[in-house]
This record gives C-alpha cells, structure tokens and sequence, in this order.
C-alpha cells in the first residue's frame, strides 16, 4: 500500500510516488506501511483522547469531597490515638503527642501530620486514587490530563498540606483561583500536583 502522507514533512502525497514533491524524501523504502497511517503524532492523539474523556467524566462535587474528608479524618484520629496511647509512657508528666493534655502542640503537629500524609499518601497511590472515605462516596483521585491514577510524587504533592491546618489556606487560594472551573477543583494543590476528583458510578 502506498503512503498518504510523507513521514518526513507530513505532506498529501500522490498515489504511488517515490518522492515527496516538497521535501524530496525517498518514499521508496516506506511503500510497505498501511495506507491509513496519518501524520498524527502520539501526543496529538493522547490530546484528543483526554478531550472526548474531559467531555463525558462527572467531577466530583463539594458536599460529597467534605464528607469523604471528614470520614478519613476521624480514621486518621483513631489511628493517631492508637498511636498515641502505645507511645504515651505514664512516667511522661505529659502526653507530647496530645496538645489538649497539655503536651507540646509543635511536637504534636508533625507526627499528626506524619500520620495523615502516611494515610491518604499510601492509599491513592495503592488503590487507585482512592482513601476509605473516597471508596464510601464513590470518589476518585486521578490525573487530570489521563483521567487515570496520578504518579506516586503527585498524589504525595496532593497531600501535603491535607492534614494540617493549612488545608484551610488550600482551600481558600483554591476557591479564588478555581472559582467557576469545570473541573471542580477546591484546593490550590490540586492545581500544582494536576489531579482532580471524579465520581466512579
């Protein structure tokens, strides 16, 4: 079969010529690729197939992100007053791991943090996209470009400010620079790590 297009200059070619009449390019060694092939790169291709997928997937809304959130939240805190009951020891005069018994709440912070960056980290990277509350709503964490699970580095960047206070600044920044976008994106770390949250039913 003869070529359509040039596989140098991605020009028309005539049926059955040797030689692209705009670039000179010997066709004579190609003659055996199928005719149907294009001069469509692969990342052309991946474009338009991640814009028929951003057409037809459901974002997911705010009211079922909160309450997914709050249901890893209180896991998050059992986990964190397991850990804290093993470590506590009672010759300790206080608990440094609990900041409302009177324990040091820079010293708390990081392992409560430790502890949350741990949990929704290890599960989106490991169940595709998705922590304990997310399996409950039917929600997913993924690429924003694939609508597939996200790399390890940008579900960890996701993460990073999710189980501190600073969540409360991601979601502001996040309201003011998502405001309107089709996309539902609440947090500005959803923005840097290019992940967004869809419905799986």
């Amino acid at each position: 079969m003869s070529l359509k297009f040039c596989p140098k200059c991605g020009s028309e070619l005539e049926p059955d010529s040797m030689f692209c009449v705009s670039c000179g390019a010997n066709l004579g060694t190609r003659k055996n690729v199928a005719e149907t092939t294009s001069y469509e790169t692969v990342p052309e291709k991946k474009a338009q197939q991640a814009k028929i997928a951003s057409e037809t997937v459901d974002y997911g809304d705010f009211w079922p992100r909160l309450v997914a959130l709050i249901i890893d939240g209180i896991i998050i805190g059992i986990i964190g007053s397991v850990l804290s009951l093993i470590i506590f020891v009672a010759w300790i005069p206080f608990n440094i791991f609990n900041p409302l018994s009177g324990g040091w709440w820079s010293v708390s912070f990081p392992f409560d943090w430790l502890i949350g960056f741990i949990y929704s980290w290890a599960l989106e990277t490991n169940n595709q996209g998705q922590t304990l509350g997310k399996m409950a709503m039917h929600l997913r964490t993924v690429d924003e470009h694939t609508f597939g699970p996200a790399s390890s580095g940008h579900y960890a960047i996701n993460n990073l400010l999710k189980p501190s206070g600073l969540l409360i600044l991601d979601l502001i920044i996040g309201f003011l620079k998502n405001s309107g976008d089709p996309k539902k994106r609440y947090r500005i770390m959803q923005n840097v790590s290019e992940t967004v949250v869809i419905r799986t039913n």
